[in-house]
């Protein structure tokens, strides 16, 4: 029997430091959201906009620049959102792109402060949603991280966590490094330090969280607190033209 080949060496999780070190880099990511990182951040709006009911408080654990909160913010204007950040450099191009929201009136209810991801300045069971973004690789302490995340989110709300699979398929790791441009290895490097599949089902595990999903779309690894609708179809009427317009929000909230 041929033995299966494989195209990168991602057997092993690789934790490291975390690469953000100037605000330039971190600017330069900030411009990746905008673009080359648009289909996984319109996915993840779409995983949690069903969650942003009015009244609802929604925490973002590793915002980096503070864009997705910031454009969930501009469309739910009757949830509020507070995102924590550990890293000083994200933490000036945050400031940037908040000053930059407000100067365009874009009317959200947003906050944002320094915070060790493993000891959240959040009160027990304050908070109706707990996510992040592809930033679960970064976290120094994903365990306690994870289970701070629990311990801040309401019985009935839900923690949604949205990263890279490193088990992901590897044609489609190939067909991703296509469009990252002169940040293939930073890429490549996330992807060295994320989770594969059956190490998150361990990880919670050892929480007890055994209740929790983890689900896998695309490259993306999903975990959450209860079972949600991850499903996304690039392309699907909404994904490009209406996500980021009151229409888009006002359909998902049933109006």
């Amino acid at each position: 029997m041929r033995e299966t080949r494989r195209i990168f060496d991602l057997e092993h999780r690789l934790p490291g430091n975390d690469p953000f070190d100037t605000v330039e880099v971190c600017r330069a990511f900030d411009l990746d959201m905008r673009t080359s990182m648009i289909i996984p951040t319109q996915h993840m709006m779409k995983i949690l906009a069903p969650f942003c009911q009015p009244g609802k408080k929604l925490l973002e654990v590793g915002a980096a620049s503070g864009i997705l909160s910031l454009r969930m913010a501009a469309l739910f204007h009757d949830s509020e959102f507070f995102a924590v950040e550990n890293n000083d450099c994200f933490l000036a191009a945050m400031r940037e792109n908040v000053i930059f929201a407000n100067l365009l009136s874009y009317g959200g209810k947003f906050s944002y402060e320094w915070a060790r991801y493993s000891r959240l300045p959040v009160a027990d069971h304050s908070v109706d949603v707990v996510f992040s973004f592809c930033n679960m690789n970064r976290w120094e302490k994903p365990v306690e991280t994870i289970k701070e995340c629990q311990r801040v989110c309401k019985p009935e709300g839900v923690v949604i966590l949205y990263d890279i699979a490193r088990d992901a398929d590897e044609g489609m790791i190939s067909f991703i490094l296509q469009y990252t441009g002169a940040n293939h290895e930073r890429f490549m490097n996330a992807v060295r330090r994320s989770f594969a599949t059956a190490e998150m089902r361990e990880q919670l595990e050892s929480l007890n969280f055994n209740d929790w999903q983890i689900a896998c779309e695309g490259i993306n690894l999903i975990v959450s607190s209860k079972p949600i609708d991850v499903s996304f179809t690039v392309g699907e009427p909404g994904i490009y033209e209406n996500i980021f317009t009151p229409d888009f929000a006002e359909a998902q909230n049933g109006v």
